[in-house]
């Protein structure tokens, strides 16, 4: 048997469906990005039972732009042209699939802004037991993303969903696959993975905001 470098471990966020696709001239590959996307509602589900609408929403809008896909892999094989397509076969205005991931857009810049923090966090404290309570993390993220766009109640809930937060470590070790001491690994593998996810994000947000169907987070 041989010894694997720790680099060369497995996580979760290595796996090649999870990660978010290159640009192809501008453009999403929507495929991938569709899988990304999931990879993303599936990792919410590390954050325990509290967290099971957020994975459900995730889950959920993902599967409205998989149905608009389906009906034409090829023509809708780049994003922007299935976001086109919804959008003239429904007069201009937001269709299932172009509402669906509108809100999938909000939820992944949530998420990419705790996971953002989460390294950034971990990284930057020499004392890793002082920053195991992602509670203000994840508090931090949803201000500055999705609390804008939610009611009151909805407001209300996520207060309580926050302080239902597992510890990094537990969070960490979900990443490993349930293998110990891999900590240092995960934090980069995500880094890694935040790449491709931010590239993804940033244009879908601007591809929004050119077309109209989102407001700028000022």
């Amino acid at each position: 048997m041989t010894n694997r470098s720790p680099l060369e471990e497995e996580t979760y966020f290595s796996k090649p469906e999870h990660l978010f696709p290159h640009l192809e001239d501008g453009k999403i590959p929507t495929e991938q990005f569709l899988s990304a996307c999931q990879g993303i509602a599936d990792f919410v589900g590390f954050l325990g039972a509290a967290f099971s609408p957020v994975k459900a929403d995730i889950s959920g809008n993902v599967a409205k732009v998989r149905t608009r896909f389906e009906k034409d892999r090829i023509g809708q094989r780049h994003l922007q042209d299935l976001i086109d397509n919804d959008l003239k076969d429904n007069g201009g205005r937001l269709g299932i699939a172009t509402e669906g991931l509108l809100w999938l857009k909000r939820g992944l810049e949530f998420m990419l802004e705790m996971l953002t923090l989460m390294v950034q966090e971990y990284r930057s404290t020499p004392d890793k037991s002082k920053t195991e309570n992602l509670v203000g993390v994840i508090n931090k993220a949803y201000e500055s993303s999705l609390k804008r766009h939610h009611g009151f109640m909805s407001k209300q809930l996520f207060k309580l969903v926050i302080h239902a937060a597992p510890y990094r470590r537990t969070i960490l070790k979900a990443v490993a696959l349930g293998k110990d001491g891999l900590d240092d690994v995960c934090i980069d593998h995500i880094a890694s993975h935040l790449d491709n996810f931010r590239i993804n994000v940033g244009v879908l947000v601007e591809y929004y905001l050119t077309k109209k169907l989102e407001t700028p987070n000022c």
